[in-house]
């Protein structure tokens, strides 16, 4: 074959692939280009939602908003005002982590009619967000809580422990307010629909953000849930005080 022939044809089958080409991109555009947005090269966002899909948990199709483990909150207090801390535990152990410390000096709080003949009770100071349990008349334990927000006060008064639970889900509020929380440990109704109970969906603790419960960490709720009559069996789902097992009395104070 002489070179003009075949450059002649080389030039022919060179049109035809160009041409195809055109065809293949007018017909199916240009390839996707793929890349890894800021959020994932990162690591993710920094309060990215994470599914909650336990099928054996009822409601446990929440979706709960986690800190990256990089990026803990630190408990409220550093340097605490009214005793040292007895344990501190990483944000990110839900079961461990807790804000109890030795109470030393109480004047800060609201002042109360404190209580004549109990051997225990509770102190709840809600201006403070704190709650401390009294043998007698000396404090001998206080965490830090988190009570009602403004729009879903804590209730105030006098009252005593009615019902317990170790777990159960929490459902409530409407709209941009409905809520589904399944196994919430350590549940202490004191009045109506109000309780002591942990909480394991946020890690502010020492600000309202409830809808009117104490929010505890896990390990300060069973804490009370222990020492607080009245004294579970360790059997019964729902435990209710009786004459000869009575609630322990509760003061919430503003």
């Amino acid at each position: 074959m002489s070179s003009s022939r075949f450059q002649r044809n080389w030039t022919h089958w060179l049109r035809v692939g160009l041409l195809a080409g055109l065809v293949g991109v007018c017909l199916f555009g240009l390839p996707a280009q793929v890349r890894a947005t800021d959020d994932e090269t990162n690591g993710g966002p920094i309060n990215e939602p994470v599914a909650m899909n336990n099928e054996k948990s009822p409601g446990s199709d929440i979706t709960a908003t986690l800190p990256r483990p990089e990026m803990r909150p630190p408990l409220p207090f550093e340097s605490p005002q009214v005793g040292p801390i007895i344990k501190r535990a990483f944000s990110d152990d839900i079961e461990k982590r807790t804000t109890a410390f030795i109470p030393s000096n109480l004047s800060h709080l609201t002042p109360i009619k404190m209580p004549k003949n109990e051997k225990r009770w509770i102190r709840v100071d809600l201006s403070e967000q704190i709650v401390v349990a009294y043998e007698g008349n000396k404090p001998i334990r206080a965490f830090v809580i988190s009570s009602g927000l403004s729009r879903t006060p804590t209730v105030t008064g006098e009252f005593h422990i009615k019902t317990k639970v170790k777990a159960q889900t929490m459902t409530g509020g409407s709209g941009a307010y409905y809520y589904n929380l399944p196994n919430v440990k350590w549940v202490q109704y004191f009045y109506q629909e109000y309780a002591f109970h942990g909480t394991y969906w946020h890690n502010d603790f020492g600000r309202p953000k409830s809808h009117g419960c104490i929010n505890m960490t896990n390990a300060d709720a069973k804490w009370l849930f222990d020492w607080a009559g009245p004294t579970w069996d360790g059997k019964k789902g729902w435990f209710n005080a009786t004459k000869d097992n009575p609630g322990t009395l509760v003061i919430v104070s503003e």
